[in-house]
């Protein structure tokens, strides 16, 4: 199609991929100018670029942040990405230590509000009166001290996230100021006597390791808080439910020791030191095991490697080094871990048979039922390939041994 107007003869088409990749959201024409002997894009006058989509999936950034390829760990990521989409108030439910900071900071990352604030805020690390002057901000004269105006987290996330670490924690008065922040998106600084409130654009991520349900039950935690909170839920899986992720965690806690260090701490870790490692039941979690880490690396510096001798110096796992300790673990790991510690103290259930040989037969078998697919052996086990090649190299190694 033609057109006689202006010096150009244009040709009406619909953008194409490439102007898309520049011009994302443009309706318009190539315009070609003979004059200049080149191509040109002109968009069609009243049609504007299109708002940014909210982004994908994003496997890198996810998977930087958040260590582990376990079952649990593939179920929050993919649980990350949907809340991500939507804009409503979110409730991370996990135990200590477990990363819940880190899961808001991806679930942030991954919405459209990404290019505002993230403001993280302890609420059990502060006093009734300091959270409730951080939160809402005060007026001058409010309390003490209180010289001048502030504003508060909420209004300074305005646009933003703001993330309410360890909420269960708040007193009941201040969770009634929550409430009514959530419902009616507007706050009133501390001390304030005026009856116009600040309106506010604040996203909500809300986290706890307590069951708000029994603290519901005891009076602790106001009811229909809960319900304004709990719109979309994360949970946060304990590390003894993903033992599978410890290895990848530890070589991740090396790496962080040599860079703030200068160190050269191996990241290979021996089956001795794997074994113990996924024994401990972590109550702690992740912070825990990152807090051990740190330790060993330390005392590895010498030798330049973490070894079995090292984990006698740790106290808390002083029922495990020897072998012989029935586990405090459910029945289906019990069964696993006794293997393993059986396997690499040298323990043998019968004259001239190895446990690692048993445990190294059952993979090999399940890999042949898969046609010689390791991936589809590895997806059937909930584990990542690299591990399941891993763990047969070394159930090899011990057997050949």
């Amino acid at each position: 199609m033609k057109f006689s107007d202006g010096p150009f003869e244009e040709i009406a088409l619909l953008v194409s991929v490439e102007i898309q990749k520049h011009l994302p959201g443009f309706v318009g024409y190539i315009v070609e100018d003979k004059n200049r002997g080149h191509s040109i894009f002109e968009p069609v006058k009243g049609l504007q670029r299109s708002p940014e989509p909210v982004r994908a999936h994003r496997p890198t950034d996810l998977d930087t942040s958040l260590i582990g390829e376990s079952k649990p760990m593939q179920d929050l990521k993919e649980n990350i990405v949907l809340v991500a989409k939507s804009d409503e108030t979110v409730l991370i439910a996990g135990e200590s230590g477990t990363g819940k900071e880190l899961i808001a900071r991806a679930v942030h990352e991954l919405s459209p509000r990404r290019s505002r604030s993230f403001l993280p805020v302890n609420c059990g690390a502060l006093t009734e009166s300091l959270l409730e002057s951080e939160l809402f901000g005060h007026v001058k004269g409010a309390f003490t001290g209180a010289t001048t105006n502030k504003k508060g987290f909420f209004e300074a996330a305005n646009g933003g996230t703001i993330f309410l670490d360890e909420f269960a924690e708040m007193s009941l008065g201040t969770q009634q100021r929550l409430l009514r922040v959530l419902q009616e998106g507007k706050v009133r600084p501390v001390g304030s006597t005026d009856p116009r409130e600040v309106e506010i654009d604040t996203r909500v991520i809300a986290a706890t390791n307590h069951d708000l349900k029994h603290d519901i039950s005891e009076g602790k935690f106001r009811h229909d808080l809960y319900y304004r909170v709990n719109v979309l839920q994360i949970h946060s899986p304990a590390l003894r439910d993903r033992r599978e992720d410890i290895l990848a965690l530890v070589q991740h806690f090396i790496r962080k020791h040599n860079d703030k260090n200068s160190t050269k701490v191996s990241e290979q870790i021996s089956p001795e030191v794997l074994a113990v490692l996924e024994a401990y039941s972590w109550p702690g979690n992740v912070r825990e095991l990152e807090n051990i880490i740190k330790r060993l690396a330390l005392t590895a510096s010498n030798q330049g490697a973490i070894t079995g001798a090292d984990m006698y110096r740790v106290r808390e796992f002083d029922q495990f080094v020897n072998a012989e300790t029935t586990l405090n673990v459910g029945p289906t790991d019990q069964h696993r871990v006794s293997r393993k510690l059986n396997c690499v103290s040298g323990r043998r259930d019968e004259p001239g048979h190895c446990r690692c040989s048993e445990q190294l037969d059952q993979y090999r078998r399940l890999v042949d039922q898969v046609g010689g697919n390791l991936t589809a052996a590895a997806r059937r086990l909930n584990i990542p390939r690299t591990t399941l090649r891993k763990r047969m190299i070394s159930l090899q190694r011990k057997c050949s041994s």
